[in-house]
């Protein structure tokens, strides 16, 4: 029997509801504690009186921890199980985000936001890998998508919080309230996180064993090409969220205001997208088809959306609603995708999705370079939004035939 059928009968099919929202909660943590203090960097940059360049390096800074802190936690969900890392995460999460509150310099501000991302990568790493322990594929497929789903409710809410504690506390309200979030996420993983991860099934912690568990990982060419396509699709997504303001402000002449309604409906498309993956799960589409579907019409937008622009033919409707598609089709993936990676990963799920995420970052962050150095304009968007569909595409496909020929081989091994 080989390694994935052993995994997928000794996984339950089902995960609850309530755990469900409590996984995306988790989840949504990062996304929470850089949405919503987005709307008060002017003030910060007023109260230390610096520059809105310095007040931009809390955001670098909270990316870095949150790279790191995914490579930090897998080891330790291999040794200790899934739970301890993860309390753990939110306590640090939650003292971040108190420290930030209070921080009397942009020094103790920077320091208190890599602080409060390496508790929030617990949030990410764990719940991918709590998932992986539980469900088959198929069925982490459907789960990682309901993530997604309640998750994405995070870039709607968030900014909205923000400009509410911005004219009621001040920016010291927001992380006042990041830190209740972390509370809240601790108090509820203590009631309801169960441990997925036997006893039995941990591993030793050195640095030997850790180097060795990621050299592992790297070597599963499936699981490396899966998260190479995963880069490819984040670096698509950030490439709208850093972009989008200044296309459409600058080129549309939107307000802000009006530009944040866009935005969250973008979102919504997003939650849409997820939606219509569980419904094509339902009907019997593969994890794997459905990830091709959702690349398919994101690469086939975004190709759409450069042709308009670049013929002259492009009107504020049209690039809003190729835009809105391509972005939308990113729910038919993000769960898809992600549950095929974490399926690829192996046995130490821990490890998988640490290494998944980080590279993830990696990746994306290297698009977001390339795209830097380019002329901007309406067009550089749409022209990322499909080289990146299209590679992550290709990636996918190439993964999903590596898997088919080792199948093969193991049957043909079999027979004799």
């Amino acid at each position: 029997m080989t390694e994935q059928a052993i995994r997928e009968n000794t996984h339950q099919s089902t995960v609850g509801m309530a755990l469900v929202t409590l996984l995306a909660l988790l989840t949504a943590l990062d996304a929470m504690a850089i949405d919503m203090y987005l709307p008060g960097m002017p003030m910060i940059a007023h109260t230390y009186e610096v520059s809105a360049g310095s007040v931009q390096q809390t955001l670098s800074v909270f990316l870095a921890g949150l790279a790191l802190g995914q490579c930090l936690y897998g080891p330790l969900l291999e040794r200790f199980g899934r739970r301890m890392p993860l309390l753990v995460g939110l306590v640090i999460f939650v003292a971040g985000s108190v420290v930030a509150a209070m921080a009397p310099t942009l020094e103790w501000l920077l320091a208190a936001r890599f602080l409060q991302a390496i508790g929030a990568a617990a949030g990410l790493v764990a719940p991918r890998a709590i998932v992986a322990d539980l469900c088959d594929v198929k069925s982490s497929a459907k789960i990682f998508s309901l993530l997604m789903q309640v998750m994405m409710i995070a870039p709607v809410v968030a900014p909205m919080m923000g400009g509410f504690l911005l004219e009621h506390g001040g920016w010291r309200g927001i992380f006042w309230m990041l830190a209740a979030l972390g509370v809240i996420g601790l108090a509820w993983s203590l009631a309801a996180i169960p441990e997925t991860l036997d006893v039995g099934q941990r591993t030793t912690l050195s640095v030997s064993s850790v180097v060795r568990g990621y050299l592992a990982q790297s070597r599963r060419r499936v699981f490396m090409t899966y998260t190479a396509a995963g880069g490819f699709v984040l670096g698509s997504l950030f490439t709208y969220i850093s972009a989008a303001a200044f296309v459409f402000t600058d080129h549309f002449g939107m307000t802000p205001t009006h530009f944040s309604y866009l935005f969250a409906a973008n979102s919504v498309g997003l939650i849409i997208g997820g939606m219509l993956s569980n419904a094509l799960s339902a009907r019997g589409m593969t994890p794997a088809g459905v990830t091709y579907i959702g690349l398919g019409i994101h690469a086939l937008a975004g190709a759409l959306l450069y042709l308009v622009v670049t013929t002259d033919m492009v009107t504020f409707e049209t690039y809003v609603a190729l835009l809105g598609v391509a972005i939308g089709a990113l729910g038919l993936v993000f769960g898809n995708l992600t549950a095929l990676t974490m399926n690829a990963g192996g046995a130490q799920a821990g490890v998988a999705s640490a290494l998944m995420g980080t590279l993830h970052y990696v990746v994306a962050a290297a698009v977001g370079y390339v795209a830097s150095l380019a002329t901007q304009g309406p067009h550089l968007m749409p022209l990322t939004l499909t080289l990146c569909g299209v590679t992550a595409l290709l990636l996918c496909r190439l993964a999903g035939a590596m898997t088919i020929k080792a199948q093969d081989v193991h049957l043909d091994g079999a027979r004799t």
